[in-house]
């Protein structure tokens, strides 16, 4: 199977008073339709700027991230890459859906068909007409991430965008990416320091090394690829977070 993104040999590095700093070495990984991959690591690792750099955000230092063969640059022109960032950055003088609309009216092709039905999938139908300063934090990332996902981008970046929720909340929204995930078949790359969120949402795990950032292990998470809330109670669930646990205590 072609991959739909991959990163070759990637380094990004930067000039702190004169001096160069590598944040991430020679990161190469692909990533493949319809999975989803994480991105676990100690804090300041690299994780954030491999996402932005997949976003066409900022360029890699050396090495190449390419699209179908294609350069990065090509994706996120036609609006194939959705980024979802840590902070949810919403217009506070705009709606939920005046919020998830914008890049749509910004691009010129308003759709009120494509905003109802993102609303509905992340489950946010009855707010529409909320303001962002009337909603909690995980309606805030509900919209934030309909915002991303309003173009049906083939691949969905996210940098740990349940961090902040307390676990009730990230629970539930960990459960309701997956019936995106189910239901657009985006893939998605995931940042997080949490390995049982990892564990649940995850087809594949990328342990990351100390800085300079790279990928010192890729593992395959052994679950049913469809998952739901009642997944997180199976034996296969707590040994498969056992072993990922041991394996990152493996590399300290």
């Amino acid at each position: 199977m072609e991959p739909l993104i991959s990163l070759n040999n990637v380094t990004k590095s930067y000039s702190v008073n004169g001096k160069k700093t590598i944040g991430v070495e020679r990161v190469c990984f692909d990533v493949f339709p319809n999975e989803v991959v994480s991105l676990i690591g100690p804090s300041g690792c690299g994780k954030t700027t491999i996402l932005k750099m997949i976003a066409n955000i900022i360029d890699p230092t050396n090495g190449s991230i390419r699209y179908r063969e294609n350069h990065i640059s090509l994706a996120r022109k036609k609006g194939l890459l959705g980024y979802v960032p840590q902070n949810t950055s919403l217009l506070p003088n705009r709606t939920v859906t005046g919020n998830i609309a914008l890049s749509l009216e910004i691009k010129g092709k308003p759709d009120t068909q494509k905003v109802t039905s993102i609303v509905e999938l992340v489950d946010l139908a009855g707010f529409e007409d909320y303001y962002p300063h009337h909603l909690s934090g995980g309606m805030k990332q509900k919209v934030s991430i309909a915002r991303a996902l309003v173009h049906h981008p083939e691949v969905l970046l996210m940098d740990e965008p349940f961090a902040s929720l307390d676990e009730i909340t990230r629970e539930k929204l960990d459960s309701r990416l997956l019936t995106v995930f189910y239901e657009l078949k985006p893939a998605i790359v995931f940042v997080t320091h949490s390995v049982e969120e990892a564990v649940f949402i995850s087809t594949r795990i990328l342990i990351m090394s100390k800085v300079p950032g790279k990928i010192i292990d890729t593992i395959k998470i052994n679950l049913p690829k469809r998952r739901d809330i009642s997944t997180k109670n199976t034996e296969a669930y707590f040994r498969e977070v056992v072993r990922i646990r041991e394996k990152i205590r493996s590399y300290e």
